[in-house]
């Protein structure tokens, strides 16, 4: 138990002190490192910025909202972002999905609630943060969403859907997740939030145990998309 805190604590530091380097020295761009001059710019230059290609079609399904394409530069920092602790660009993914949200008049503020979907605790200690909830946050903050993080719980241990076949990310989400407290979603509209859609197996499980639960609707919102 003891180490397992450690570890938790060790890794939510490790992510801490990444943040508070990169706001004290000087950024370069994160795709083409050039060196960014301005206090307006965070993690990406103007050119690199115009590389994201937003999704000309947001919606997956009528309550399922994709922000941008899974391209190259898109690829390369939701990579940084997950596994290189570059949890500030969480300060420029934020910005962008809500200009998206409001330009395409998404109803995201008619959900009560807004989760992340959850990382396994053994994932959790290992990176020492949840990518998706610094997403959900910051989307529960200027919208003034409920904000529940701990709603589901990763209960097993899945395999990265990036390493899996189609068939096989729908195998392996199965039992993936448990509510903690079933009343808290009763009757209630729930937005799940993530950084990246690919065939839609991680937000179907998720799904199915929140209206299992009593959610009257389930929706999902993320970054990227695969195409």
């Amino acid at each position: 138990m003891v180490n397992n805190i450690n570890m938790v604590t060790y890794g939510m530091l490790q992510a801490f002190l990444q943040g508070a380097l990169e706001l004290i020295f000087p950024d370069n761009c994160l795709l083409c490192r050039q060196f960014l001059n301005s206090r307006h710019q965070r993690q990406l230059c103007t050119k690199c910025l115009g590389t994201l290609e937003f999704n000309p079609t947001p919606f997956a399904n009528d309550h399922s909202w994709s922000v941008c394409l899974y391209n190259e530069p898109a690829q390369k920092l939701l990579h940084a972002f997950k596994y290189n602790s570059k949890t500030s660009l969480s300060k420029t993914f934020v910005p962008l999905m809500i200009d998206y949200i409001d330009r395409h008049s998404l109803p995201l503020q008619k959900f009560d609630l807004i989760t992340p979907i959850p990382l396994h605790p053994v994932r959790l200690r290992e990176r020492g943060y949840n990518q998706s909830a610094l997403l959900s946050l910051g989307l529960s903050r200027h919208y003034g969403i409920l904000h529940t993080e701990n709603l589901l719980i990763r209960q097993k241990n899945t395999h990265t859907q990036t390493e899996l076949g189609a068939k096989q990310r729908w195998t392996n989400m199965e039992g993936a997740f448990k509510i903690k407290n079933s009343t808290d979603v009763e009757g209630k509209s729930v937005v799940l939030v993530d950084d990246l859609y690919t065939t839609g197996a991680t937000f179907h499980s998720a799904a199915e145990i929140l209206k299992t639960a009593g959610a009257a609707k389930v929706g999902a919102l993320t970054f990227s998309i695969t195409v």
